[in-house]
């Protein structure tokens, strides 16, 4: 199992790095001398663009280069464009790894090879030229070159996380790009008005352009920064739930990291696939106040076999209140409603149906009592028998699916 894993991982990589040094021979003894002092200072510059570079949350990073690399494309033949992205890119690699590795260097290199020579050629062949930069009637072009460098650029970034991590690629993708397009708008536009300026400026254009890039930068930065505050409130609010019952303790975090691994099984991507996560985590948050020994937890059990489940109620009237979460008040209100009591199965939202399996799932593989403590095989076939009256089959599936691939089930479970 390990081994084919480690083969479907490394044959991707290998045939990038077999095509991105095929382009490096072909075109890398053409390099023209003439622009040497340019080619150098645009290398810097892509040395400390790479430096500037940003940590995804949901993995890989941002590549700040992608502005120095369209103005380049722009302003320069595609060799001597390649002989830039070869030399910031080795450099940067050198100056951020102690023990700098062949293939740990020569992949990277690779992807961005590949980037630039796709997005170039597409350039010109609809009519761009080297070196006529025409923000107007040149639109088209400039149009073709800014977008397909964007899309290729986070392609390859997400196949490297998606071969690494074996996460279905193609929501990933999207979940990226939605995320991130409006930040590679703004570098392809700076990778643009870098061209403009450095026709006109010469080589104070480049100094002048860090300026901007760095404003970009840092406004991204306390973007993450906003929502990463976010992500740390909603996990300190699942905490207090369970603060007051040892028991429950990580079951929000669970029920979270199994949603959200379903609803990636099931294509679901970007904004909803967040709310699932904060919705998962905050799911039992009615239950804050209510005593595990007193009367009302024990109304609370008998409401919620009924579907009812009061304290899913309260839990969504109290994240009603939060502008960020509201969308996500409906999956908590309906996590326990069973669907086989409901007209169609899309009046209980996506979110809350895969919740309801996550934690259902949980507190079968999590109980405290030794005897009530299933396997994952063993809580998979209970729930089975309860698909399509509580919980929804193609959950389930999923559950399924991710659990086979994480290693935690048994293949025949089908």
């Amino acid at each position: 199992m390990q081994s084919r894993i480690r083969y479907r991982v490394i044959l991707p990589q290998a045939i990038i790095i077999f095509f991105g040094l095929l382009l490096l021979a072909v075109f890398i003894p053409k390099f023209s001398t003439g622009y040497l002092m340019a080619v150098s200072l645009f290398a810097v510059a892509i040395v400390i663009s790479r430096l500037l570079d940003i940590q995804l949350p949901q993995g890989g990073k941002l590549h700040i280069d992608a502005a120095v690399i369209i103005a380049s494309i722009l302003l320069f033949p595609l060799p001597d464009t390649l002989v830039i992205i070869i030399i910031g890119v080795l450099v940067s690699m050198l100056l951020r790894r102690i023990k700098p590795s062949f293939s740990g260097m020569i992949y990277p290199l690779s992807l961005r090879v590949l980037t630039a020579f796709s997005s170039a050629s597409l350039f010109y062949l609809v009519g761009g030229e080297v070196g006529k930069v025409e923000p107007f009637y040149g639109l088209l072009s400039l149009l073709v070159l800014c977008v397909t460098y964007s899309v290729i650029d986070l392609g390859f970034d997400q196949l490297t996380i998606s071969i690494n991590r074996g996460t279905p690629y193609i929501p990933a993708f999207l979940s990226a790009a939605r995320f991130l397009a409006p930040i590679y708008m703004a570098l392809s536009s700076l990778g643009i008005l870098l061209a403009i300026m450095y026709k006109g400026a010469g080589y104070w254009s480049l100094p002048l352009f860090f300026m901007p890039l760095l404003v970009t930068r840092l406004s991204f930065k306390y973007f993450l920064d906003i929502r990463k505050v976010y992500r740390r409130t909603i996990e300190a609010l699942a905490n207090a739930i369970e603060v007051q019952n040892p028991r429950r303790r990580g079951h929000g975090q669970r029920v979270a990291n199994y949603a959200i691994d379903i609803a990636k099984e099931l294509g679901l991507h970007g904004r909803e696939l967040e709310l699932i996560g904060y919705a998962a985590l905050l799911h039992d948050i009615g239950m804050l106040g209510i005593d595990d020994d007193s009367l009302d937890h024990l109304l609370e059990q008998m409401s919620t076999r009924n579907g009812e489940a009061p304290h899913a109620a309260v839990g969504a009237e109290i994240i009603e209140q939060v502008d960020f979460l509201k969308d996500a008040a409906d999956m908590v209100r309906k996590h326990h409603f069973p669907i086989g009591k409901v007209r169609e199965v899309d009046d209980i939202p996506i979110g809350a149906r895969i919740i309801n399996v996550a934690s259902h799932f949980d507190k079968l593989t999590r109980s405290e009592m030794p005897e009530d403590k299933l396997t994952a095989y063993q809580a998979i076939s209970r729930i089975k028998k309860e698909q399509g009256i509580t919980f929804d089959p193609k959950v389930v599936r999923a559950l399924i699916n991710t659990l086979r691939k994480q290693g935690k089930l048994m293949d025949f479970v089908s």
